[in-house]
C-alpha cells in the first residue's frame, strides 16, 4: 500500500481537548502527512426561530455566527499548534445536519488517505461509546477509519490484524491481504510490532459423538484453518512468533490477545452493510468495538491505499 499522505482529523469541539489531536500529530509526523482539521456543527438556530414570537430573525443569525466564529477559532488555534510543530495543516468548518455524512463528504472532497476520529468512554465500566455516527462511518467511509481511544499508546507496542481466511465470501481473502498490508505499513512507520490473529469456532455436533471422532474432527478443522493461515501469510513478512491461531469465540479471545501483546491498533475489515448489520452487529463486532483496549483501524475492500 502507499503511505499515508493526507489525514482528515475530526475534532470534537464539545470537549476541552480532544485526545485524537495528539494521536494525529504522532501519525502525521511518522508518515510525513498533512492534516485537514475538521469541525461540523449542525445549525439549528434558524430552523426553529419561527417559534419565538416577536424575536427578530437577525438575532438567531447573529447567534449562529457567534457559534461559527467560536468553532473557527478552535480550528485556527489548532492549525497554529500544528504549524508550530512543522506539520502542514488546513481547516474546514461545515454545518451539515448529519456528522457522518459531513465526514464522508470531506473524505471524498479532500481525497484523504486516513480519517481519524475519537471515541469516548462512559459509565462505571468505562466502556467505549460507539455512536451511530461511528457505525455509519464504519459502513460508508471511503477511506480507512481510525477510531481513537482515550488511552496512551504503549511502548513497546503492536499493530494487530484480525483476519478470517475461511470466510465464505470470496472478497474476504483479498481483504485479509489488505488488512495485513495495512498492519505491516502502520507498524513500520510507527515503529511497532506487526501481529496477525485468527480465531475460529468449530461447530462440531454434540449429538452423541464418540470422543475419538470429536477429537479427530476438531483436529481436521484446525488443520484447515492453519493451512489457510499459512497460505495467507506467504506473501507477507510477519514473524511466526507474532501469529496466533486460536480456537473459540472471536471477541474474548481477540481482546485477551490484544492485551497480551500491548496492542495500540487493531486492524479489522468491514465487508458490507448487510454483513455487518445481520451477522455481526449486536454480537461479535459490537463486543470488539466496545471492549477493544486499543485504537481500531477499519478497512473495507477498495479503500484508498
Amino acid at each position: 500500500m502507499d503511505t499515508i499522505k493526507k489525514i482528515l482529523l475530526v475534532v470534537d469541539p464539545t470537549v476541552d481537548r480532544d485526545f485524537v489531536i495528539d494521536r494525529a500529530k504522532l501519525v502525521a509526523k511518522s508518515s510525513e502527512a498533512s492534516i485537514t482539521l475538521f469541525i461540523n456543527n449542525e445549525n439549528t438556530l434558524t430552523d426553529h426561530s419561527y417559534i419565538y414570537d416577536g424575536v427578530d430573525g437577525s438575532f438567531f443569525e447573529t447567534q449562529r455566527k457567534l457559534f461559527e466564529d467560536h468553532y473557527k477559532k478552535i480550528l485556527s488555534d489548532l492549525k497554529d499548534e500544528m504549524l508550530a510543530e512543522n506539520l502542514d495543516a488546513i481547516t474546514v468548518f461545515t454545518e451539515h445536519h448529519h456528522l457522518a455524512e459531513a465526514i464522508i463528504d470531506q473524505a471524498i472532497e479532500q481525497k484523504v488517505d486516513l480519517v481519524m476520529k475519537s471515541t469516548h468512554q462512559h459509565g462505571a465500566l468505562e466502556r467505549s461509546l460507539v455512536t451511530n455516527t461511528d457505525w455509519r462511518l464504519i459502513r460508508k467511509c471511503p477511506a480507512p477509519l481510525l477510531l481513537v481511544k482515550e488511552k496512551a499508546w504503549q511502548e513497546p507496542g503492536a499493530v494487530v490484524a484480525a483476519v478470517d481466511p475461511l470466510h465464505p465470501k470470496a472478497v474476504q481473502s483479498k481483504l485479509d491481504h489488505e488488512l495485513i498490508a495495512y498492519t505491516e505499513h502502520f507498524s513500520a512507520f510507527l515503529n511497532q510490532q506487526a501481529h496477525v490473529f485468527h480465531s475460529y469456532f468449530p461447530f462440531v455436533s454434540s449429538m452423541y459423538p464418540l470422543a475419538g471422532e470429536s477429537a479427530l474432527d476438531l483436529e481436521k478443522i484446525r488443520e484447515q484453518h492453519a493451512a489457510k493461515m499459512n497460505e495467507l501469510l506467504q506473501s507477507h513478512n510477519i514473524a511466526p512468533a507474532n501469529v496466533l491461531l486460536s480456537q473459540g469465540e472471536v471477541a474474548p479471545h481477540l481482546i485477551k490477545y490484544l492485551d497480551s501483546v500491548n496492542a495500540n491498533i487493531l486492524v479489522i475489515g468491514a465487508l458490507s452493510k448487510n454483513v455487518i448489520e445481520r451477522a455481526i452487529v449486536g454480537n461479535t463486532a459490537e463486543k470488539i468495538l466496545q471492549d477493544c483496549p486499543c485504537d481500531i483501524l477499519v478497512i473495507k475492500p477498495g479503500d484508498k491505499k
